[in-house]
């Protein structure tokens, strides 16, 4: 139990680790458009380009691409089929004699050291990880719960003259469902706020000073983000967050993202004013600004107020305003649809990436569901090739596995060649395809003369028949 539990704790950090990872290059790509694109694209593109980094971080699963941008980078997948004893120790069973063979291809102590210190470390971090996403879900929960039950307490505004206002603006907006407005002490901004009971929230001591084009002005803002669905999106991304709190970056995104949604809204509510009423828009955020200042924002909250450094380029907006600014434009498709490609899918093993595998002796192959390679039988002292160039980084008698040899190649390979009758290289020589490394034998813990082949991919044991299929293929 304890061990599945490890198991799982451990892949889950894993596949929070490099989706983490993917997702902070996704991020650093959405900056550079918007900043390549900041007066060519259109203030509504500006913040659904950050719905790819949505994707990327709530989606498990992405396909397989050859020309994913993630090809390029290292997995962090370290508890993949790995053995519980250990990760280079495998045994199987001789289907031609029907007698268990035992081989352990163990790489240089130095190796194993370094890779169950990986190990170790890799679980520490896997739980450090879990205790901060319960604290940090825990303290979102109470939270979001406290909000709920202090606005359920807000009263009604029962001012007919503002609620005519906010009728017409949601009839304008073509809003036919019941939105509650009500009177907040706790807001200091006009906000939208909850999810399965959104409502408006007026602070008390603006209804009584706003004028009704100003009133009128908040309507329309907060109605835009109802209709937007930006309470959704704004828990979806807090929650998203928990899962990888390590990562600053994503936090300076989520801000960001928010900035990009106050300006997005302020678009889609002047395409519901006339020319004229624009500039006055922008008045009215100055305003508020004044008036509300250091409401904190929560998953279940989209306020009217923005920061003064935030506030310059909202006016600049505005003042720039078009009635295309919240319309798509066939560059930002373009965009959206490239970045799309190349990082809502994941990274493949493409072929030239690496070495091509081939046989390292010809004979009969067994092999069996319980072993992670495989034993190729044929006559004693029969040539063993090397399966691909690389280096020689061990050649020695091992009590279990007899004469064997391990090379290193490219890409985080190694193959093992076990119970040779005798050896042809040395360690730290460089070896050639094909190139004969030692004779087939029967030394070690062994029934027969046969190869016991075995390949490992970064200390992970792999199936060697499928990666030789694969080359042959390939040819």
């Amino acid at each position: 139990m304890i061990e599945t539990l490890h198991h799982f704790l451990t892949h889950s950090f894993s596949w929070a680790l490099t989706n983490s990872l993917q997702a902070s290059i996704l991020v650093i790509l959405i900056l550079l458009c918007k900043l390549a694109g900041k007066k060519h694209l259109t203030a509504r593109w500006h913040y659904a380009v950050w719905s790819l980094l949505i994707m990327k971080l709530a989606i498990p699963w992405s396909p397989d691409s050859s020309i994913s941008l993630y090809n390029w980078l290292p997995s962090f997948r370290l508890g993949d089929d790995q053995e519980t004893a250990s990760p280079y120790q495998m045994t199987g069973y001789t289907e031609a004699t029907g007698a268990a063979f035992h081989s352990e291809s163990a790489l240089p102590l130095e190796a194993v050291q370094s890779t169950d210190a990986i190990i170790y470390w890799f679980s520490v971090l896997s739980v450090i990880w879990l205790v901060g996403v319960i604290a940090l879900l825990t303290k979102t929960i109470h939270t979001m719960y406290q909000l709920n039950s202090t606005l359920e307490k807000e009263p009604l505004v029962c001012n007919p003259h503002v609620l005519l206002i906010f009728a017409r603006c949601k009839e304008q907006m073509g809003i036919t469902e019941k939105l509650p407005l009500q009177r907040s002490k706790l807001m200091s901004s006009p906000t939208l706020a909850g999810i399965w009971r959104p409502r408006i929230l007026l602070p008390d001591r603006l209804i009584d000073t706003l004028d009704e084009q100003e009133l009128r002005h908040i309507f329309l803002h907060e109605l835009s983000h109802w209709k937007r669905h930006d309470i959704a999106v704004n828990s979806l991304m807090s929650f998203l967050l928990i899962l990888n709190w390590f990562n600053p970056l994503l936090w300076y995104a989520a801000s960001r993202m928010r900035r990009d949604q106050e300006i997005a809204c302020d678009a889609l509510a002047l395409t519901y004013m006339k020319e004229a009423e624009v500039q006055k828009y922008g008045f009215t955020m100055i305003k508020l600004l004044e008036q509300c200042s250091g409401q904190r924002t929560t998953a279940l909250t989209a306020s009217f107020s923005s920061s003064r450094n935030h506030l310059k380029r909202r006016i600049e907006m505005i003042s720039n305003f078009k009635k295309k600014a919240y319309t798509w434009t066939a560059s930002g498709i373009i965009v959206v649809l490239a970045l799309g490609v190349f990082t809502l899918t994941d990274a493949k093993q493409v072929f030239g990436k690496q070495p091509a595998f081939i046989a390292p002796v010809e004979g009969t192959i067994n092999s069996s569901p319980k072993a992670k390679g495989i034993m190729i039988i044929n006559a004693l002292n029969t040539p063993v090739h090397a399966a691909a160039a690389g280096t020689v980084i061990a050649a020695e008698y091992d009590r279990k596995a007899g004469n064997q040899v391990i090379v290193s190649h490219d890409g985080g390979y190694h193959t093992v060649y076990s119970h040779l009758e005798k050896l042809e290289v040395a360690p730290g020589a460089t070896v050639s395809q094909g190139q004969i490394i030692g004779l087939l034998g029967s030394t070690g813990q062994s029934t027969g003369p046969h190869l016991y082949f075995e390949l490992l991919k970064d200390g992970t044991a792999v199936d060697p028949l499928a990666v030789l299929a694969d080359t042959a293929a390939s040819n």
